[in-house]
């Protein structure tokens, strides 16, 4: 057999160019994907614990960045007692946010979220749902104030309009090193 060096360097030359196109085509999945997560608006929240009125709330990224995962405390007897669980993720098919929560010793056991962020605000229309199955209507703003505090607002919804009925200032905890 007569060797060919040139047929050798031409296979590695061809070998090259699909390894590098291939490369290149992940690297640029990779930043369309971090530059287009419907969910990157959630950045700001994970970590730390957000603190209101003896009850704070913690955030962490799902796997992929796929979801964001939420935990609801309250303060008892000076522990913290969990009283609600959820998840926000974007749904591919409905293409918006949708997060769903469900919470212990409180007269709703489940929230179904529709999520949008418009600027500083992060706002939700929310079902909620007690053990027998009433459902009420809710609008929920969060509106950033900076890195490490949100104003937060939960309106009624009826039929004779939105009225406010509960809110306050959440602001997150840092520890001594000032990392969130």
């Amino acid at each position: 057999m007569k060797f060919y060096p040139y047929k050798i360097i031409f296979m590695i030359s061809i070998i090259g160019c699909l390894a590098s196109n291939v490369i290149y085509s992940q690297e640029m999945d990779k930043k369309e994907t971090n530059d287009s997560n419907p969910l990157s608006s959630f950045e700001r929240l994970i970590g730390g614990e957000w603190h209101l009125q003896g009850n704070y709330q913690t955030f962490a990224w799902g796997v992929g960045k796929l979801s964001v995962k939420s935990e609801s405390y309250f303060i008892v007897g000076g522990e913290p007692q969990k009283a609600a669980e959820g998840i926000w993720f974007w749904h591919p098919k409905e293409r918006k946010i949708k997060g769903y929560f469900t919470a212990i010793n409180m007269p709703v056991e489940l929230f179904d979220y529709t999520t949008v962020f418009e600027d500083n605000t992060m706002k939700s229309e929310i079902k909620s749902y007690s053990s027998n199955g009433i459902e009420d209507k809710y609008i929920e703003t969060w509106e950033f104030t900076d890195d490490n505090s949100f104003e937060w607002s939960l309106f009624s919804k009826s039929m004779d309009g939105e009225k406010k009925v509960m809110g306050g200032k959440f602001i997150r905890s840092v520890d001594s090193s000032g990392s969130k």
